[in-house]
């Protein structure tokens, strides 16, 4: 018994020892939690949401404001992060298993909602009826104009066999319609074009850097050996390549720079994000001379291939300077199947070549890579721009297919074309040059100080001097055009491979030049 009895006393004072101490803990815990800005900013957080959810006069879903909550937080960053959608993450899923259920088009972002850049010649979208150059409006009732254009293209996907209902507006015949689409399995397609360019130079364009892009590009190098003894160079065309995955650029880069070269390094705020990249090839094309060809548009895993083939002097840059994106993004993961995208570090070439200067957080867009021949683009025009953007010239090339086809199969386009090009925007397009809009506010301020009638008439005169200046302008551009129209034919005649074939790599100007750059080295 006293044995038992001292076991009993000894448990109640080690009861109570521990009781203390975890009060203590209890109490030490407290104060950190309430000392900890980011647990007090997060109480907060929860603090407003239940009040919202309490006594807002309407209905409120709590996990809606959460995630509007985690948007918001992005919002203040850099225009590279973001909330990620488990929509989102299951699309990077079917982009890593390199095909995807959809309708067979590749889109970039417009005002209006998603404008198709191509159609595949083996995809659903094809056999529905859809043209490059079309704008989807909507797709199944939700409207396109107002989402961001990774947003968008997820109303395209869905499992295979299911449909989709598109509203487009076509501008080559300034028609709206409604195409229903079953939706297939379909490989991704990086390559446009590979073939033999001028001069027997080897020509590949790619067009982004989604999985699967660098086996792409590998493979058509492969089908191209055949005749590598006749091949005399390299181009690779990444003009308006807006870039994709840090993986593919650095297999990319690798297909051309021999084993241990140096590709790109990484520098972050964490030193687990700070690494750096050799090449873990051979070069496939045994050092033949090289181009890539770049302009303001070619951004982030595009800047990655062509700084490290220019800064390990195995290629030439031709064209503009490149975007400025010299920042890696890295995704992070919640239990629920959403994330983020966030900046983690950016990235650096050969002696410590940075894009992107260390205050790269508040300067997203950094200098870009100059090229080492320059070519300025008829599209870096603000005129030419707009009139791309305008469709005019798909709505052009589509009255007149036939008969641009035939003028092109027998030598070229004449200098008339241009003109009926010029009759037939001019009730249709006008684009006020910087003349233009100084001369328009002359005017308006003769009228405001109630001038003289011949001040008034001056100033009129120079306005209608000014606009037909600006129409003037299209014969400025008449080789690009001709060329442009003809391609624009093909693509709707035949198939975007076909123009490149036929037109594009014959007539393209940049590529001429970067033939003749490469092959005078």
């Amino acid at each position: 018994m006293t044995q038992y009895a001292t076991f009993d006393r000894r448990s109640v004072l080690i009861s109570t020892m521990l009781l203390s101490v975890m009060i203590l803990l209890s109490g030490g815990m407290a104060l950190y939690v309430l000392s900890d800005p980011g647990l007090e900013h997060a109480f907060h957080m929860v603090t407003v949401a239940r009040l919202v959810e309490e006594h807002h006069a309407g209905e409120v879903n709590r996990g809606h404001l959460v995630i509007s909550g985690r948007r918001a937080m992005m919002d203040v960053l850099d225009r590279y992060s973001g909330y990620v959608s488990p929509a989102e993450f299951e699309e990077k899923r079917q982009q890593r298993e390199g095909h995807y259920g959809g309708i067979g088009v590749t889109v970039t972002g417009h005002d209006d909602g998603l404008r198709v850049y191509s159609v595949r010649d083996d995809g659903p979208g094809k056999v529905a009826g859809l043209l490059s150059g079309d704008i989807i409006v909507a797709a199944d009732s939700n409207l396109l104009a107002d989402r961001m254009p990774n947003e968008a293209t997820l109303f395209l996907r869905g499992e295979d066999g299911t449909s989709v209902m598109l509203k487009i507006y076509r501008p080559c015949d300034d028609d709206s319609l409604e195409i229903v689409i079953e939706r297939r399995e379909v490989a991704y397609r990086h390559v446009v074009y590979a073939g033999y360019g001028p001069d027997s130079v080897v020509y590949i364009r790619l067009i982004d850097f989604a999985p699967g892009a660098a086996d792409e590009v590998a493979s058509a190098l492969d089908s191209l050996a055949g005749r590598e003894s006749a091949a005399r160079g390299v181009i690779l065309d990444l003009r308006g390549n807006p870039g994709g995955l840090f993986v593919e650029a650095h297999a990319m880069a690798s297909l051309f720079l021999e084993e241990g070269l140096f590709v790109v390094g990484t520098d972050g705020r964490s030193r687990w994000n700070n690494e750096t990249f050799t090449a873990d090839g051979d070069d496939r094309m045994h050092g033949l001379p090289m181009a890539v060809l770049v302009d303001r548009n070619s951004a982030s895993a595009s800047e990655i291939v062509a700084g490290a083939l220019k800064y390990n002097d195995r290629a030439a840059l031709v064209g503009d300077t490149t975007f400025g994106k010299g920042l890696v993004q890295g995704y992070l993961r919640f239990l629920e199947d959403d994330g983020l995208r966030l900046t983690i570090s950016r990235y650096y070439f050969e002696g410590g070549i940075y894009l992107n200067d260390f205050d790269s957080m508040l300067h997203e867009i950094g200098h870009g890579l100059p090229p080492d021949y320059y070519y300025v683009s008829p599209t870096s025009d603000e005129y030419i721009r707009a009139l791309e953007n305008s469709f005019l010239l798909h709505r052009f090339a589509h009255n007149n297919q036939a008969e641009i086809i035939a003028h092109a199969d027998r030598g070229g386009m004449d200098d008339i074309w241009i003109e009926q090009l010029a009759d037939f925007i001019k009730d249709k397009f006008e684009y006020p040059s910087e003349l233009t809009r100084r001369a328009d506010s002359l005017l308006v301020l003769a009228e405001l100080e109630s001038g003289s009638e011949q001040i008034q008439a001056t100033a009129s005169g120079l306005a209608e001097l000014a606009r037909a200046h600006d129409r003037r302008r299209l014969f400025e551009y008449k080789p690009y055009l001709k060329r442009r129209l003809v391609q624009l034919a093909f693509e709707r005649a035949y198939s975007t491979y076909r123009a490149y074939d036929d037109v594009v790599v014959k007539q393209d100007a940049a590529i001429a030049l970067a033939a003749r750059e490469i092959l005078t080295r």
